[in-house]
């Protein structure tokens, strides 16, 4: 875990701002704010951790969490610091700076391509300062050094001076990760992989596609009575994996409507290696969405990041229906034993196993009443100390994504988005009544309404804090291929108004033309836009948006600071700027 982590994990369990954490420790709101993006840390064996691990005591004692004490989160700060410190920054520099002389990269291209300071660059390639995540900054080197070898003797040089073997068909990103690992000396910038993994699926997937390839609007949900016992345990593997399919039979055939909740960290490499348990699995979890009934999940967090990114990947589909409501436990969970709780209106499995030994674990599915009031007791004190993994809003939720972002636009701080449409907010009223026309659509007031109310709510946070965006600037070939349309994801618009070349052009030009008019907000352009369907909104410290354009459209906040760490680093046109280094406090 980084110190970035570690502090914002803290703050999480504590439910409390940088501010009470500053009046707490006598460290100054914009230092802990730095510490909790990632762009500072204090030294390893400074006064700064020390007071920080003070303050974060004091206030646990106030919220009666007598498990965070002082101790406890100085070791906390010192192995995260340790750890940061094995980075080694002589190779880091030697081979940076080999890699950019070689292809005559000079400081001032590559920092304009990273949203960097050149200065601050020019201190990283000397060795006075380390980037907040070596293995991220090192992809995003290695792809704009991936960009700029394009030709075959470019390419030759680079595997040469890299020592890496690479197929005549490398891509882009191969050679970009080739030339990441060259200058970690072998590490994997393995968060920013997984989340660009995550994203990449996110964009590509088709919930309509989806629905027709799984026969969804098909299924029938079983309305003969099944023959369960009032309570039972279950042992042993095949049982146990029994267990959790009565449990979704009984909660899809019964009458209750209620939510179910869901927990478990119990291990599932061993069901899943039964061919058919994970597909009768998502079949019931299928069934239960198609009841209509909402459900509360509780992932497990407390594993390696690529295993967590691998478990939220299958529940992408589920995510998409907007019946989900994802949630994590914060703080480290016990490593001795392994718990499973599912309540549903109808029934309860309850479960536990010693840790690598799921083999003689033991649940007890019961439908009786007193026990499921029992057990919606527990999973409701569950919830109450689950943090929400993230907020997922579709058309259903509409009234409640606009009051979100109504009180978004008053919190401060600089907003950084990827882009795979252009904003709504730049968009003039004659455009847009122009394309409305062309396209014959009806609502076109509702449609005027909602650019101005898009615009009002930038004018708002831009009074406070900047924007800057990263837009898609494709040529006339690449567009006729994914035509663009306009970003009406926000007022849940149900279907899809498609640009032309030329209105395209002139709104792109509209974009340059409103930052010019507008302080605080800009936009750049990139040829080589990552995703299609998908948008991405950064405020830092505080959560990512992401946007899927494609109807049925659909938002996801995500507040984890893992999660949201791992975005940052891996959409590379949005990396810390240099003004904020400037402003740092010895």
């Amino acid at each position: 875990m980084t110190f970035q982590e570690c502090i914002n994990d803290y703050l999480t369990q504590l439910d409390c701002t940088a501010r009470e954490l500053s009046a707490a420790s006598g460290i100054s709101a914009p230092v802990i704010s730095r510490y909790r993006r990632g762009t500072q840390s204090p030294e390893p064996d400074g006064e700064q951790w020390r007071k920080l691990a003070a303050g974060i005591a004091a206030l646990a004692q106030e919220r009666g969490l007598a498990e965070i004490t002082q101790g406890a989160v100085e070791t906390a700060f010192r192995d995260a610091l340790t750890a940061r410190e094995a980075f080694d920054k002589e190779h880091f520099c030697r081979n940076l700076n080999e890699l950019l002389d070689a292809f005559s990269i000079g400081n001032t291209e590559l920092a304009r391509y990273l949203s960097y300071d050149a200065s601050f660059l020019s201190r990283i390639r000397s060795g006075q300062r380390t980037p907040r995540d070596a293995a991220a900054f090192a992809l995003s080197v290695g792809r704009f050094v991936a960009r700029r070898c394009q030709s075959a003797g470019d390419r030759e040089r680079l595997t040469a001076l890299i020592g890496a073997s690479l197929p005549a068909d490398a891509g882009n990103e191969e050679y970009a990760r080739a030339a990441a690992q060259y200058l970690c000396a072998g590490s994997s910038p393995e968060s920013a992989g997984n989340m660009d993994r995550f994203l990449q699926k996110m964009d590509e997937f088709d919930l309509d596609e989806y629905i027709r390839v799984i026969h969804f609007d098909e299924m029938k949900a079983p309305t003969s009575p099944i023959q369960l016992p009032t309570a039972r345990f279950y042992t042993g593997l095949p049982e146990l994996m029994d267990a959790q399919l009565d449990f979704l039979k009984a909660t899809v055939l019964s009458r209750s409507a209620s939510p179910v909740t869901m927990y478990s960290d119990l291990p599932m490499t061993e069901m899943s290696k039964d061919s058919q348990f994970p597909k009768k699995w998502m079949f019931g979890m299928a069934m239960m969405l198609k009841k209509g009934l909402r459900l509360n999940m509780i992932h497990n967090v407390d594993r390696p990041f690529h295993e967590m990114m691998l478990g939220l990947e299958s529940f992408i589909p589920m995510y998409m229906t907007g019946q989900i409501a994802p949630y994590y436990l914060s703080g480290m969970q016990t490593s001795a034993f392994r718990h499973m709780l599912w309540v549903s209106g109808a029934a309860a499995l309850q479960g536990d196993c010693i840790a690598g030994h799921i083999g003689d674990g033991r649940m007890y599915l019961t439908n009786r009443k007193s026990d499921v009031a029992h057990y919606q007791k527990q999973a409701g004190q569950l919830l109450k100390r689950a943090c929400p993994l993230m907020e997922i809003y579709g058309p259903d939720r509409k009234e409640a994504f606009d009051r979100f972002l109504q009180a978004d636009s008053s919190e401060i701080g600089p907003r950084r988005s990827l882009l795979s449409s252009l904003p709504i907010y730049t968009l003039s009223d004659d455009l847009a009544k122009r394309i409305l026309c062309r396209c014959g659509i009806s609502e076109q007031a509702a449609i005027v309404d909602y650019v101005h109310a898009e615009h009002q709510r930038l004018q708002r946070i831009l009074e406070h804090s900047t924007v800057s965006d990263v837009l898609p600037a494709i040529s006339e070939e690449e567009f006729s291929r994914y035509p663009m349309g306009l970003s009406l994801a926000g007022m849940f618009y149900p279907g899809d108004i498609r640009l032309t070349y030329p209105e395209y052009l002139e709104y792109l030009n509209q974009c340059d033309a409103f930052a010019a008019a507008h302080p605080g907000y800009s936009c750049r352009r990139d040829k080589d836009a990552p995703f299609r369907n998908i948008q991405i909104t950064i405020l830092e410290g505080s959560r990512v948006i992401v946007t899927k354009n494609k109807s049925p459209a659909i938002h996801f906040v995500i507040r984890h600071p893992k999660m949201c760490a791992a975005i940052e680093h891996m959409v590379l046109p949005v990396i810390e700027p240099l003004t904020e280094e400037r402003r740092e406090e010895p």
